[in-house]
């Protein structure tokens, strides 16, 4: 039975740093991964924080999506109503 590693991001970075003190990741970007659902989480208590799976982390860095989200551009079309 494979136990699953949940961390807070504060405690995903410190064991992300045990295993590579020269890492660029920071807390923003741990907390980014989270709030966009590239990473799993849940919450916890009244929801304010949340575990992260750090197995889901460490697989993320290791092979990123390659996809770039699409961007804007030009202006938007205004909906005619207003």
């Amino acid at each position: 039975m494979s136990v699953v590693r949940m961390r807070f991001p504060q405690q995903a970075l410190e064991e992300l740093r045990r295993i590579d003190p020269q890492t660029p990741v920071s807390l923003s970007f741990i907390r980014r991964l989270v709030k966009s659902g590239a990473v799993p989480s849940v919450p916890v208590g009244a929801g304010k924080r949340r575990l992260v799976n750090f197995d889901a982390l460490i697989e993320f860095l290791s092979n990123p999506p390659t996809e770039q989200p699409p961007t804007a551009r030009g202006i938007r079309p205004v909906d005619e109503r207003w």
